[in-house]
């Protein structure tokens, strides 16, 4: 989350207070480039307002030029639309003709964050690493604080936050908040840890800008609220979790589908799909699926429901990106899972 949109959006008086709740909560999931992608469900429970009264406050929010829809959307279906905050040169955060009471940002923050260009250059950054701002030097004859004075009740804070530890664990379902806690204890037996270790996995062999947070518990409860619908579907479908055993266990061959038969296209797709996410996360989670392409569509079909799912949660928008440099614009993307043969 950027913590410039929260602050921009905490000042902002839109006129009333359900489009005030709608635009923290957008300003909430925002990331660098201020853009924000949650759910009209994610609002709903965010602001504990009803679906009609959210959708209507996002309506009157883009009157007022406070967002704006980018033209990309995400999600499982597709459906979700991306919002930039503070999309109009009033509601610009770094406008000195806002009056909206904001002060303007230094110079050398401008040139580095994202809210300083326009709105048609946000989007075409929106594909490009995020640049995290320059942190200024402490001037010279300053003391910095020694470990000493630390008290340690409260976790140590800088501007890049940290990697997740190899060491990190979940805490304990009592002791999450209230929201996420309630959502937890509805998922089945085994798939909080079987999610718990996805989490870190996935962190642990992320390379890539964003990698590093302030506080990775508060991620996961943030990854709770997202996946839970998701979880619930799973096992629905017949989806089992077995709680991780300290019992070794024999390794087992990885599975993957027969890819040999793949067109030029799929093969062209993979190389940029590959260059995007790194070998570590493209050997495990895109390498074992297949690529079928049939005319203008793609499916990925992943060897199980679990890997379908992360497949399309964390790399649907990478997997897109290749599928429409290579097939074009208008190419259709899907996910399925099948188990290969033995």
């Amino acid at each position: 989350m950027s913590w410039d949109t929260q602050a921009w959006a905490a000042k902002v008086k839109p006129g009333s207070a359900s489009e005030k709740l709608v635009l923290i909560g957008l300003a909430t999931c925002s990331d660098a480039n201020h853009c924000a992608h949650p759910s009209v469900d994610w609002l709903c429970e965010f602001s504990d307002l009803n679906r009609k009264t959210v959708i209507s406050a996002i309506s009157r929010l883009e009157e007022k030029d406070l967002i704006r829809d980018t033209g990309r959307r995400v999600g499982r279906t597709g459906q979700v639309k991306v919002y930039r905050l503070g999309a109009g040169k009033a509601a610009d955060p770094f406008s000195n003709s806002a009056g909206n009471g904001t002060v303007p940002k230094p110079v050398q923050s401008q040139k580095r964050n994202s809210s300083a260009f326009s709105f048609e250059e946000s989007q075409k950054r929106d594909t490009e690493p995020v640049r995290e701002p320059i942190t200024p030097l402490e001037p010279k004859g300053s003391n910095p604080p020694q470990g000493g004075e630390d008290d340690g009740a409260s976790p140590k804070k800088s501007g890049r936050g940290e990697r997740i530890p190899a060491n990190w664990s979940p805490p304990p379902i009592a002791e999450l908040p209230p929201r996420a806690q309630a959502k937890a204890r509805q998922w089945p037996s085994g798939a909080y840890e079987a999610e718990a270790e996805a989490f870190l996995s996935f962190w642990l062999a992320e390379g890539r800008a964003g990698s590093r947070k302030l506080d990775w518990n508060r991620t996961w409860f943030n990854r709770i609220n997202e996946i839970t619908g998701r979880v619930l579907r799973d096992a629905r479908s017949g989806v089992q979790h077995s709680v991780p055993s300290s019992t070794p266990r024999p390794a087992q061959p990885a599975k993957a589908h027969d890819t040999s038969r793949e067109n030029g296209a799929a093969a062209k797709i993979r190389t940029l799909v590959k260059a995007k996410l790194g070998d570590q996360q493209y050997d495990r989670w895109v390498a074992p699926s297949r690529l079928d392409i049939d005319a203008g569509t793609m499916t990925a079909v992943a060897v199980s429901s679990f890997a379908s799912n992360y497949l399309r949660d964390n790399f649907a928008n990478d997997l897109a990106q290749a599928m429409h440099a290579v097939l074009g614009p208008d190419a259709e993307l899907r996910f399925a899972n099948e188990q290969p043969p033995a």
